[in-house]
């Protein structure tokens, strides 16, 4: 064999290093805890737990103190079209239905606002957002129900007939 390479000068090494046989890295068994340094838990944000916790507490008051209400629709429509001076109430079958749905709907809304706040608290994410978006969609469901159930009234139907002339 002929070595290619220019003869060493002065000051230069005339042959190459021995290799150096180096153990294989060593790779940490997976059943051992994880490292602590490897991902920070995030900083709690009290302030936004107190708060998302005091809406959420809000949520449950509502949905359980007009459960009641709502169940009974009908039967508090009726008043309520008595002193307007629209006239008698009579959709009482629908309203029942339509304020049972509504109690199930507005469960169900605060049962996933529930939910999604404890998920973005657990990761250290801002929650305070979700009751109030949670508390928007459980009225709108309620104006479109209770609205449905009075534009179907036939007592209401002629009140607004004869206001227009």
């Amino acid at each position: 064999m002929t070595d290619d390479r220019p003869k060493p000068r002065w000051g230069e090494y005339a042959e190459t290093p021995p290799a150096v046989d180096y153990p294989p890295p060593t790779v940490p068994s997976p059943a051992g805890p994880p490292p602590s340094s490897d991902k920070p838990e995030p900083p709690r944000n009290t302030r936004d737990i107190l708060i998302t916790t005091a809406l959420l507490l809000l949520g449950v008051f509502d949905v359980a103190s007009m459960w009641s209400t709502f169940s009974a629709l009908g039967t508090q429509l009726g008043p309520a079209f008595e002193q307007q001076g629209v006239g008698e109430f009579t959709s009482i079958a629908l309203a029942n239905s339509v304020g049972m749905w509504l109690n199930i709907a507005r469960a169900a809304i605060l049962v996933v606002t529930i939910i999604v706040s404890l998920v973005l608290i657990s990761r250290g994410r801002r929650a305070f957002w979700v009751p109030l978006v949670g508390g928007v969609l459980a009225a709108i469901v309620l104006l479109v129900l209770v609205s449905y159930v009075i534009l179907n009234d036939p007592a209401f139907m002629q009140y607004v007939g004869q206001s227009r002339g």
